[in-house]
């Protein structure tokens, strides 16, 4: 009876063995695919946004513009926008507007559609003086996203 009870608890033994190799092989794969994902910017992705930036462009007002306020911009957002929680947006990314050092987001009064992707936006008032405008995309965390940014124009306000 003894060489039985050694067979049977060697095979219990080798069984458990192989149940957790698999196991343990199974969470080593996990593993490496979570790794994979953080080299690839995987982790980060929110699957809000699936394509690149569009470019933006100011439409208006031009380059050396003297601007009486409130002042109005037209822009190109290269896309359809939609009002939603972040404002005004395409994507997964909002607008945002550098009025010098000042950041603006559009509220929902303040961007109209004019044609097409063309929008036009009505700031609030702001100083008086030279300045220069900017649009960025910005995604959900407010960070200003480089990609599409518009070029800088420079403008004076009265």
């Amino acid at each position: 009876m003894e060489i039985r009870t050694e067979q049977a608890a060697a095979g219990a033994q080798g069984r458990a063995d192989r149940v957790f190799g698999i196991i343990g092989g199974a969470l080593m794969l996990l593993a490496l695919v979570f790794l994979v994902r953080s080299f690839t910017g995987g982790a980060q992705d929110t699957g809000t946004r699936t394509a690149a930036a569009p470019a933006l462009r100011i439409l208006s007002p031009a380059p050396g513009t003297v601007a009486d306020q409130p002042l109005s911009v037209e822009l190109d957002a290269g896309t359809a926008l939609t009002l939603g929680p972040m404002g005004w947006n395409a994507d997964g990314r909002h607008l945002h507007l550098f009025v010098g050092g000042t950041e603006l987001m559009a509220a929902s009064t303040e961007l109209a559609p004019v044609r097409g992707t063309v929008y036009r936006w009505t700031l609030p008032r702001l100083p008086a003086g030279a300045t220069t405008l900017r649009l960025s995309w910005s995604g959900q965390d407010h960070r200003t996203v480089a990609e599409g940014a518009s070029q800088t124009v420079p403008v004076t306000l009265r």
